[in-house]
């Protein structure tokens, strides 16, 4: 009796904690984000700080130099899409004529085929605009609380990155103070390994969004749609959000295309995108981004899922590191050992053979 009472009262202990971390994740997620991508950042740049502090600089000096390198080639590639946009932007007028014959001709497809006539056509695009008028509203006050989101983000993460890398020797004592009993030499190599999955993990993700980028933009060169590098990449950076992030991407072209040149073309994009991204998640991912992550598909799934209720699309993109980051610690952890099991790949089935042999 004693022992059912005590697995009940360790259950309960574990099932409380577990919702009291989901609560918090969700009640403070702005803050928790914040600090996410903070160290996920910090992760990445902290080989190259380490690089330079082995040259003679100073830690600050070195952390600042790699954080401001970091965000100059990140403005220099926002810089470049910029410029594209505006040159996109300016063709705009003949993309909308194009659009406007292309919209005058599915009405009369619509009109010959389902019996409904223009002016019952305009009359129910007249009231959806009117609809979407009376939410502007809603729709400008949460356009602008995303940019004062995105801004805060901007300007906090370089922050909280700088005091996450200059800070480290003193968070690794914290650590050592609240797990005494665990040698320091293993934590040391906890943090490390930490920090190389998420390193190779991102560094993999970047190789990947510059293949799917290449290989966009030679098909939509190939197609014809206007401004394929651009497009292209567009696709690629956006893997980002995983699975849906390529369509983000593709959205545009999809629809450039069938205006400015045919439905025929607009499926050969459609048909491009989907092969390119099965090629992306079958073959590219797990060979270049699999090996360092090692989690089985079914708990990156959940793990999507799980990151996009709690945080949208912050946490799609924090999921996959942060899940790797769990596993790390709990493979460390005996107690936790078998949940960092359950988190990586499935081990291969093996089919055990035996051959009847005859003595000679």
């Amino acid at each position: 009796m004693s022992i059912n009472t005590t697995y009940s009262s360790r259950l309960s202990s574990a099932l409380l904690s577990m919702a009291l971390i989901i609560a918090a994740a969700y009640v403070l997620q702005d803050l928790l984000i914040l600090l996410s991508f903070a160290l996920v950042l910090s992760l990445l740049l902290l080989p190259a700080s380490k690089w330079m502090e082995a040259k003679g600089f100073p830690r600050a000096l070195a952390i600042f130099i790699a954080i401001l390198l970091t965000f100059a080639l990140i403005s220099s590639l926002l810089f470049v899409a910029g410029m594209q946009i505006m040159e996109f932007s300016s063709e705009l007028p003949l993309f909308a004529k194009k659009a406007e014959k292309w919209i005058s001709s599915l009405q009369s497809f619509i009109s010959a085929n389902f019996n409904i006539s223009r002016r019952k056509q305009m009359l129910e695009l007249s009231n959806e605009l009117m609809s979407l008028m009376k939410n502007s509203g809603v729709i400008i006050s949460t356009t602008f609380s995303t940019a004062l989101h995105a801004i805060t983000a901007l300007i906090l993460v370089p922050v909280f990155t700088f005091f996450f890398l200059f800070y480290r020797d003193f968070f690794e004592s914290f650590l050592q103070k609240v797990f005494p009993k665990t040698e320091g030499q293993v934590l040391t190599k906890v943090m490390e390994k930490t920090g190389s999955v998420v390193q190779g993990y991102l560094v993999g993700l970047l190789v990947v969004m510059l293949i799917v980028g290449v290989l966009n933009s030679v098909g939509f060169w190939w197609i014809g749609v206007e401004y394929p590098v651009f497009f292209g990449f567009l696709t690629g950076i956006l893997l980002l959000i995983p699975y849906i992030g390529i369509w983000m991407g593709a959205l545009l072209p999809i629809l450039l295309s069938l205006v400015t040149l045919s439905p025929s073309h607009a499926l050969a994009v459609v048909a491009w995108v989907a092969a390119a991204q099965f090629i992306e998640a079958n073959f590219i991912t797990p060979l270049v981004v699999g090996s360092k992550v090692s989690m089985n598909p079914m708990v990156a799934m959940l793990a999507l899922l799980c990151g996009e209720l709690l945080w949208g699309i912050p946490g799609l993109i924090l999921a996959l590191p942060l899940t790797a980051v769990m596993k790390v610690i709990f493979d460390s952890i005996p107690n936790l050992e078998p949940y960092g099991f359950l988190l990586g790949e499935a081990p291969a089935r093996t089919t055990k053979s035996t051959k009847e042999t005859k003595a000679p």
